[in-house]
């Protein structure tokens, strides 16, 4: 397990590291040569801390990891009560749906016949809502983010309490400073969706199989099995792919328990146990679906076998695609089976075996190269955030996601070498089940679904135990190399040497390769002046606009504007002209050739704008719309159709370097600031008796 682990995320450490993504086009990426560097600097810091952590007492590295929780939840707290959006298509319909059946309406977007597995999720928000009385867009948000912090943040506690016990205090503090520096930690918790709820259950699954397997009694052991079923039903009925625990579990105990006779009949009654709280849960779930109103339409449900059609998809880099969709499903149950089966069949003759190796490394990139996870797709719609977030988006998101792929890559980093150690001597059966999950996610991917960066995230919590265990392997063979009598006082000095030497040369090599793009390059950048992004995926509303005869919606812009998208409208641009009226003069036109550019010649004055779309041609035509009865999704709604929207985007576009020099001389000082602080770390931490010496 560990060989197939330290080969499979060798290659994910290559794709972070020079191939990452293009999930967040906004941003910059840091050359490779900084963002080695960059993450070495941050390994060798970590190590040394480590070390310094592993001569003090277990009491110094618990004040260091209460420090770091008290700094993390001062930050949720403020991003919980500032940061309220209601996320992309899938965790906005599921809002829209839950404020719906909030209200006694029992009628379920189609959206839900494609994703049956968040019927739950759904219905667990409707109880939300209906519990806090919270209907509103902010006053709910706090809600949600609160109860997410609280999810992410148990299961990170959980995390810690599993290294320290397992590994040690000192690898417990690593793993609180990488987790408290991950970004996705934080800002997942702000979009409520299956990844940030369900990232809790295998981890409460983990603590409950080591009580399991810790127990004599068969009294005791029937009820950890009982808690194991509990925990994995909710978990599988929020999240299915969850079903790879159990599976994990199963391998786990052939290949580190004792199997004998007592422990075969254990295990079977443990089993049954598990498996009739399972049965029982999905038949309850069923029964509570059916109490409001879902119902599986065959005729529109996906097969199961089309998701790894949709995986084979080359264009879609083996993500979820809608025309796909469209073609496996809507047809009858016996139909769409039947067109599953022939493109399945067909992508896989033309592929080859060779075409899947490809794909398979594609959907790799596409799940595991970035580390951001794609935070910044969701939520995509701010309800409310603060101004500074939004004048410096664009240099905060760069920022922050690429110092989010050097801890990521930091994190591979620890964890291969973890994996080398483990696969030499092996001798932690608890990294074999951590390992065993996280393979078992990346299989089912990469073979058997789809592929999205946020499916990655309920397996992270065990890459950063993975990685404070490789630290301490580190740690440990830095001591013993340490203390060797041969490596001397004069070997100590000349590792810190030669680690500045290498920290200086690979920055300065850095610092060449980006000054010039980051810096000195104008880039186009995108600002978001006011946007409802909300789109009708699957909910198929859309208003009748009759020949020659227009809609109007009311934007508000807060800023000044260069640019409207209107996506719906620009996929039959030549049936409709556009026009963007102001104190009843047209201040943008588009003809049938421009709409989909959506780009004025001047820099627009904010105020209060009237988007007017009129039907060209001589027959009725239909224009997308969202329909949200309960929430309002922008400011105004389309004149004569409350509570129906148009999707669009105002936005400002302009040329500029991506940050200031002063910014990025800031970013290389801090790297240098602790490439420095490793290498004194590394020279004076062997020698017990070192104090800094006295001035004449």
């Amino acid at each position: 397990m560990a060989a197939i682990t330290a080969i499979i995320f060798g290659v994910i450490f290559f794709t972070a590291l020079a191939r990452q993504s293009g999930d967040f086009g906004q941003a910059l990426w840091l050359q490779p040569s900084s963002l080695f560097f960059m993450s070495l600097t941050i390994g060798v810091f970590m190590v040394v801390i480590n070390m310094w952590l592993g001569r003090a007492s277990a009491k110094v590295a618990n004040w260091v990891s209460t420090v770091v929780l008290v700094i993390a939840v001062a930050v949720q707290v403020y991003l919980a009560f500032h940061f309220v959006g209601i996320g992309n298509t899938d965790p906005a319909l599921m809002r829209l749906q839950a404020l719906n059946l909030a209200n006694g309406s029992h009628h379920w977007f189609s959206y839900f016949a494609w994703y049956p597995h968040n019927v739950n999720l759904t219905i667990f928000l409707t109880w939300i809502i209906e519990l806090f009385h919270v209907h509103s867009a902010v006053a709910t948000g706090y809600v949600l983010n609160v109860l997410n912090f609280i999810l992410i943040d148990f299961t990170l506690i959980m995390s810690w309490r599993l290294i320290r016990r397992y590994v040690a205090a000192s690898s417990a503090a690593m793993f609180a400073i990488l987790a408290a520096s991950f970004a996705p930690f934080y800002w997942f918790a702000l979009n409520f969706y299956v990844d940030s709820v369900a990232v809790v259950i295998p981890l409460m699954m983990v603590v409950f199989l080591n009580r399991y397997f810790s127990r004599q009694q068969p009294l005791s052991k029937a009820g950890y099995a009982a808690l194991l079923g509990v925990t994995f039903t909710i978990g599988y009925l929020i999240k299915p792919n969850l079903l790879i625990v159990p599976i994990a579990i199963l391998i786990y105990w052939l290949l580190a328990a004792r199997i004998n006779r007592t422990s075969v009949v254990r295990g079977l009654i443990g089993l049954v146990v598990f498996a009739a709280i399972w049965l029982a849960g999905v038949g309850v779930s069923h029964a509570v679906q059916s109490h409001y109103g879902y119902h599986v339409n065959q005729s529109k449900t996906l097969p199961t076998s089309a998701w790894t059609a949709m995986g084979l998809n080359q264009d879609s880099e083996g993500r979820f695609n809608e025309h796909d969709a469209q073609a496996m499903s809507g047809h009858g149950r016996k139909e769409n089976i039947k067109a599953t089966h022939k493109i399945l069949s067909d992508r896989l003759q033309d592929a080859g075996i060779w075409g899947i190796i490809k794909q398979s490394y594609q959907k790799t990139m596409t799940m595991w190269s970035t580390g951001n996870l794609g935070m910044f797709q969701s939520p995509n719609q701010f309800f409310k955030q603060p101004s500074f977030y939004q004048e410096h988006k664009n240099k905060l998101q760069f920022l922050l996601v690429n110092l989010t792929q050097i801890v990521y890559i930091t994190v591979l980093g620890a964890m291969l070498i973890g994996s080398v150690f483990e696969m030499l001597s092996p001798r932690r059966n608890q990294v074999l089940f951590y390992e065993l999950i996280v393979l078992g996610i990346y299989g089912m991917h990469i073979l058997f679904w789809t592929v999205d960066a946020h499916y990655a995230y309920v397996t992270f919590p065990f890459l950063f135990m993975m990685a404070a265990t490789g630290l301490h392997d580190i740690s440990d063979l830095l001591q013993q190399f340490f203390a060797h009598p041969a490596y001397g006082e004069r070997g100590r000095t000349w590792t810190g040497i030669v680690t500045l030497l290498i920290f200086a040369i690979g920055l300065g090599y850095a610092d060449h390769h980006n000054r010039q793009p980051l810096v000195a390059t104008p880039v186009v950048q995108t600002q978001t002046v006011s946007s409802q992004m909300v789109s009708n995926y699957a909910q198929h509303d859309a208003i009748k606009l009759t020949p020659h005869h227009s809609l109007s919606e009311k934007i508000v812009a807060k800023r000044p504007f260069s640019q409207l998208n209107l996506p719906d409208v620009a996929s039959q641009s030549e049936n409709f002209s556009v026009g963007l009226r102001m104190n009843r003069q047209t201040v943008y036109q588009w003809s049938s050739l421009d709409v989909d550019a959506g780009t004025a010649n001047t820099l627009q004055d904010p105020g209060t704008y009237t988007l007017r779309i009129t039907n060209r041609t001589n027959q009725p035509l239909y224009i997308p719309a969202t329909a949200s009865p309960y929430l309002p999704l922008s400011t105004h709604a389309i004149s004569g159709h409350p509570h129906r929207y148009l999707l669009y985007h105002v936005l400002n576009v302009f040329n500029t370097p991506i940050i200031s020099s002063k910014q990025y001389q800031l970013l290389f000082i801090s790297f240098a600031i602790l490439a420095i602080i490793s290498s004194l770390g590394l020279e004076y931490w062997p020698n017990p008796d070192w104090k800094e010496p006295k001035l004449d």
